[in-house]
């Protein structure tokens, strides 16, 4: 398989439900081990942030499920009001298991949410960081992100949305 990309038919995106929060709870505390500054203090704060997420971004509140259970997930909202930026499609929350990152989840992800984002008129993407979170700044801008200033521990980040009318 080639590095960044998933073996065909081994991943699929679905919307997430209420059934996959649990899965979603142990995913997310174990993408922020060592960045937990950012991340929910307890299981029961990321079951009611997860729960919050999908509520808010109800169309872009994705799972990937890999070998028969949940290897990551995205919460998009596609039409947020951003007080700078205006309209955009704001990413809330990217998480994959440590186990699957690095072949290919967390791309296919975005490119879910970028789709629907083009499908809602979006032109432009946006998403806040962690400013410790190297790692994740790195892939961000290999993936045609920008940094566009920050607000205390969090950088934003945004990137236009090929294809979309007037992105």
């Amino acid at each position: 398989m080639p590095e960044g990309r998933p073996a065909a038919g081994t991943l699929t995106i679905r919307p997430g439900t209420l059934e996959d929060i649990p899965a979603l709870v142990d995913l997310l505390l174990a993408a922020y081990q060592g960045l937990e500054e950012y991340g929910e203090e307890s299981p029961e704060e990321a079951r009611h942030y997860l729960k919050w997420l999908r509520r808010t971004c109800k169309e872009g509140f994705l799972v990937a499920e890999a070998e028969g259970r949940v290897v990551g997930f995205v919460a998009a909202c596609p039409d947020w009001k951003d007080w700078e930026l205006g309209r955009v499609l704001e990413i809330h929350e990217i998480a994959v298991a440590p186990a699957w990152q690095g072949k290919g989840v967390g791309r296919a992800l975005l490119e879910e949410v970028f789709a629907l984002g083009r499908s809602c008129g979006m032109g432009l993407a946006a998403l806040w960081v962690g400013e410790k979170n190297h790692r994740a700044r790195r892939w961000y801008t290999q993936l045609g992100f920008r940094e566009l200033g920050q607000w205390g521990e969090w950088v934003r980040m945004i990137r236009p949305i090929s294809g979309a009318k007037g992105g």
